[in-house]
């Protein structure tokens, strides 16, 4: 009899703890980085604490290193809603809001400060507008505080020390059309290659270089195969965590908070371990793979993107004096 009874209470218990599953609100959220990277720890962590905060009301499934498709792909799922969040660089949106353009333009920014006042400024908030209203794609990282980096190289399978060097360069590039013109301009035969296939694509010979925050270079094992590191640091660069925007609205005006307040959470932690590691794998890197890291004289790059700006503007690429706006920006 007693042993009833306390499976019942037990039961009892379960049931009052548990919560049933037409109230917990599924999500899915994807990258493009591997598990081990730690932008993909912290959103684990991220979607494991809205988990625990939410009673368990909101679960988010993380999917890595590209698994739900490359970054069209990925963000095509967040328009169509059956991806439900996508964390990689602003530059990919254009075809929603072709103002996003100047955020991948080499050498427009100062350096990672005057990038953050940028995406904290009136100026991106006009960017942003036409992404949710148009595709309905809310950018959910508000302090803009997920750095990439910290700053970003040329993997190369043979020594780039100029801009000669880059003549006939058989360079990957992501789908990005700004990235895929912008580095046309500076000599490089271009072809546009997933993340995850790059490592594949460098060892075979396909490309024969790959550009990518530095610390990429160790977790893609790229430097395995493209040992040479050149700075190039065309641009600062942060992830945006976006996401579809019925889905955010669906949540709990308490559940919405939670959300943001990990996001700001997880991207504290990926800009101090992009700042704290960055030295620790570059020395893993010439330990483990002989890498070596070339600084160039990068006067010749700037004033090739000088002109290569001047041309955006004057094809309607993009608006004139719109990049004087951002230069602006203090």
């Amino acid at each position: 009899m007693l042993k009833r009874i306390a499976l019942f209470l037990l039961c009892v218990c379960a049931a009052m703890n548990s919560v049933p599953s037409e109230a917990v609100t599924k999500l899915r959220l994807g990258n493009k980085m591997i598990e081990d990277h730690y932008e993909s720890q912290a959103l684990k962590t991220m979607a494991e604490n809205v988990k625990t905060r939410t009673g368990g009301e909101v679960e988010i499934q993380c999917y890595f290193g590209e698994v739900l498709g490359d970054n069209k792909k990925q963000i095509e799922n967040m328009v169509r809603g059956v991806q439900d969040f996508y964390a990689d660089g602003y530059g990919y949106y254009d075809m929603y809001s072709p103002l996003v353009r100047v955020s991948s333009l080499p050498y427009l920014f100062r350096d990672n400060e005057h990038y953050r006042r940028f995406l904290l400024s009136d100026v991106e908030k006009e960017i942003e507008e036409p992404l949710l209203k148009k595709a309905g794609l809310r950018v959910v990282d508000r302090k803009r505080n997920w750095l990439r980096g910290p700053f970003r190289v040329i993997a190369s399978r043979k020594p780039i020390r100029s801009l000669e060097d880059l003549q006939g360069l058989k360079l990957r590039m992501n789908s990005n059309p700004t990235s895929v013109k912008a580095w046309e301009a500076l000599g490089c035969a271009v072809t546009v290659i997933p993340y995850s296939e790059t490592y594949l694509a460098l060892k075979q010979g396909t490309v024969d270089a790959v550009t990518c925050p530095v610390v990429d270079a160790y977790f893609q094992k790229f430097c395995e195969v493209a040992p040479y590191l050149t700075v190039t640091n065309e641009y600062p660069q942060q992830v945006a965590v976006v996401m579809n925007d019925r889905k955010f609205q669906r949540l709990t005006a308490e559940q919405q908070e939670i959300l943001l307040d990990e996001i700001d959470k997880a991207g504290d932690y990926v800009t101090e371990q992009a700042n704290k590691r960055s030295a620790e794998i570059i020395e893993l890197m010439k330990k483990e793979y002989n890498v070596e890291i070339i600084e160039v004289d990068l006067a010749p790059w700037r004033a090739k993107m000088d002109s290569f700006l001047e041309e955006l503007e004057n094809s309607n690429y993009i608006p004139k004096g719109f990049a004087e706006r951002i230069r602006a920006i203090r």
